[in-house]
């Protein structure tokens, strides 16, 4: 790996009463998947560190690149930006205002989310046509909509626990709600304002029928206003809404 990067300046994000330890690492460019990945657990190793850790570039004050792919680049940038001062830091604030968010990539990313969390549940059939290939957009608009979290007692995922997934679905949804409200949520806490019934979601506590009817409620709510909204899917793969265009397959802005 480059040895720099081991001294290379880092930056704690997110809420400041997580479990974890979520933390940028800023380098000069950013190798393929693969290598980034052997950086990352040389630089645990090194540094006797469990912190979930995403590479970074900065271009002119603002986040460029990123990997592994925790959030959208522009949601990284702004998440940073606003979370900086919430923890003890080592370096300086290198983001230096935020960007425009780029809601149609930020809706995409929920719904395959939330669709991925459920492809080994008894949806898996319904789910996981929409989710293998490029499939035309409505095709995961319609699995989102088929989806009934009462009906679940686990997602029965192989390498995150309940608990976990039980936390991140309606933190995606609610973060998606409220970016179309053009709110930005980059916390627990802030997340649990403004949607105070997720709060044992959130916070990992024992969840109530009441809790899970909820999520189905609010799920609906957002499946709902998709549905409103100028979604164009002219070709395969692209996926069009207004003057924001993605690629669906890598998970892109264009």
């Amino acid at each position: 790996m480059d040895t720099s990067l081991l001294q290379a300046p880092y930056y704690f994000f997110g809420s400041a009463n997580s479990l974890d330890r979520d933390v940028l690492l800023e380098c000069e460019h950013i190798p393929d998947k693969q290598t980034s990945q052997e950086w990352i657990n040389a630089y645990r190793q090194h540094h006797q560190v469990s912190w979930n850790i995403n590479l970074i570039t900065i271009q002119d004050g603002v986040i460029v690149n990123t990997i592994p792919s925790k959030s959208t680049i522009d949601g990284l940038n702004n998440a940073l930006f606003d979370t900086y001062g919430l923890h003890t830091q080592e370096y300086p604030l290198p983001v230096t205002r935020k960007v425009k968010r780029h809601l149609l990539l930020n809706i995409y990313r929920c719904i395959r989310t939330v669709l991925t969390f459920c492809t080994r549940t008894h949806y898996r059939s319904a789910i996981r046509p929409t989710l293998n290939g490029i499939h035309p957009f409505y095709h995961k608009l319609d699995s989102l909509e088929l989806l009934d979290f009462t009906t679940l007692t686990s997602f029965d995922a192989k390498y995150t626990n309940d608990i976990d997934i039980w936390k991140t679905i309606p933190f995606y949804i609610g973060q998606t709600l409220a970016l179309l409200n053009e709110v930005e949520i980059y916390t627990k806490d802030a997340l649990v304002g403004s949607f105070p019934q997720f709060a044992n979601f959130i916070y990992r506590q024992p969840l109530t029928l009441g809790d899970i009817a909820y999520l189905q409620q609010t799920k609906k709510q957002l499946a709902i206003i998709l549905r409103t909204l100028p979604f164009e899917n002219p070709e395969s793969g692209i996926l069009i809404m207004g003057n924001e265009k993605i690629d669906m397959s890598l998970e892109v802005a264009l």
